[in-house]
């Protein structure tokens, strides 16, 4: 048998080969940089760590697709979920950009947890940490503040109406896959919802702000039940979410600095408002 044959039907037996961008069997992965994926019912996983989490995860995964590289260590892990394997050339000609990490998955969504469901999750009068976003617009900034959180042990992320997709490639990748990790609930009133967190669950609001009049971090006292609320990017909390808020808080700068990026502000309140634990 010549050499090239005794690869391929290698590569066979650890998984499906792929040989045309045309193969409906890895539709889901084509021209991923023109599609958001949010209208969809499936999400895409980049790269080793997140795809690897992604099949330890709630979420269903439809199809793992990688490179010769990979195909032997991925047939280990994916149990039943069909493995696409192709070339490099092709798998980033299917992606539709230079896509150098050799590992994808594809993922079914779930619908998100309600806030009910997630407080059925929680002591009801035990500690209480939660991350609450009103307009996070920028995808990497939700992945960051989702591997905050898995990071320092929230027990839940509450997204605004107008946060982008926390399940989008970005925030996925960002996150090093913690999205799928840290539960999370897609409010579609976050007005009426953070008026519940308080009247049912004792939760007290803290506005994540930059104003010298605010308490400052390093004197701040948590509440034993706390959903610190994080502005965007460009406006910080506005007049719709500061009015709701229980207390103001603010990380003490040096002079002459603005602010900090948000992902990283919010790393800040995140390891002060947990390490008391």
């Amino acid at each position: 048998m010549a050499e090239g044959s005794k690869v391929a039907r290698g590569v066979e037996a650890r998984g499906q080969r792929i040989d045309s961008i045309d193969d409906p069997r890895v539709g889901a992965y084509r021209n991923l940089r023109e599609r958001t994926l949010r209208g969809e019912s499936l999400f895409v996983a980049e790269g080793d760590l997140v795809t690897r989490r992604l099949l330890a995860s709630r979420y269903r995964a439809e199809s793992v697709f990688v490179t010769e590289k990979y195909a032997e260590e991925f047939s280990r892990l994916v149990g039943d979920v069909p493995l696409y394997v192709a070339d490099e050339p092709t798998l980033v000609e299917v992606v539709g950009f230079k896509f150098h990490r050799g590992v994808l998955g594809a993922g079914r969504r779930r619908p998100s947890l309600t806030l009910d469901e997630l407080m059925a999750r929680t002591d009801r009068s035990g500690r209480l940490r939660l991350v609450i976003c009103p307009e996070i617009t920028k995808p990497e900034n939700v992945g960051l503040v989702f591997r905050s959180s898995a990071g320092f042990g929230v027990d839940g992320v509450i997204l605004g109406p107008r946060c982008c997709d926390p399940l989008s490639r970005r925030s996925l990748r960002v996150s090093m896959g913690a999205v799928l990790l840290v539960p999370f609930v897609c409010s579609t009133d976050l007005e009426a919802d953070l008026g519940r967190l308080k009247a049912s669950w004792g939760v007290e609001l803290a506005a994540a702000v930059l104003d010298d009049r605010a308490e400052r971090l390093d004197e701040f006292r948590w509440p034993g039940r706390t959903g610190l609320l994080v502005g965007n990017e460009y406006d910080g909390l506005g007049p719709t979410w500061l009015p709701l808020c229980d207390r103001r808080v603010t990380i003490p700068m040096a002079p002459g600095t603005d602010s900090l990026n948000l992902g990283v502000a919010a790393g800040v309140f995140l390891y002060e408002m947990t390490r008391a634990r």
